[in-house]
């Protein structure tokens, strides 16, 4: 009896060598350990991340600064444009009229004014209120009611257009009717165009 039972200690101890011998023990230290240099990488790569969030958050707050809702009639461009119309008033003024959409979504009338020769020019840009009536001759005017961007003043324009023979007319700021020609959305832009550089002159 004494013997099997030393007999199952010395069975007993041997196993237990060669399980150390083969790293039985080693095993789980080492999973152990991985599990924590793989956590560890974790809260290295959590904290990138969090310093790249934080760099994209602060290009995003410039790029909010920068986006502010402002822009200039420069940064229209043809795909804006609803209506655009040419004329020459009696002094010899040339006008643009247009009718855009803003880079903002807003709506918003122009109508500028220019001398080539004098190289003067003005122009009046805002948001509006329009209205619709016909007058005695049949015809539909639209007006508008715009609180110019650059002065703050109102001003009241307007716009007639007869599909049938392609005519268009519009008031200038001092309310005279002048006879224009429609243009392409992309004439419209060259017009504006070359009105801005008379007018920065």
């Amino acid at each position: 009896m004494k013997k099997k039972i030393v007999m199952l200690f010395l069975a007993a101890a041997l196993s237990a060598s060669l399980l150390t011998a083969c790293g039985g023990d080693k095993e789980p230290e080492m999973a152990a350990e991985t599990e924590v240099e793989e956590i560890e990488e974790t809260d290295e790569d959590q904290d990138d991340v969090q310093e790249i969030e934080s760099e994209d958050s602060d290009s995003d707050e410039a790029d909010d600064d920068e986006d502010d809702g402002s822009f200039t009639l420069l940064d229209v461009d043809d795909t804006m444009v609803d209506v655009g119309a040419y004329g020459i008033d009696d002094d010899g003024t040339e006008l643009v009229f247009t009718m855009f959409t803003g880079p903002d979504g807003n709506k918003y009338v122009s109508l500028f004014g220019f001398d080539n020769n004098s190289e003067d020019g003005d122009v009046i840009c805002g948001q509006y209120e329009a209205t619709t009536e016909t007058d005695e001759d049949g015809d539909e005017w639209t007006y508008f009611d715009v609180e110019d961007v650059y002065t703050g003043n109102h001003f009241n324009l307007g716009v007639c257009e007869r599909p049938e023979t392609e005519e268009v007319f519009f008031f200038d700021e001092d309310g005279n009717v002048v006879p224009g020609k429609f243009l392409t959305a992309s004439e419209t832009i060259g017009y504006m165009g070359a009105a801005v550089s008379v007018i920065d002159n």
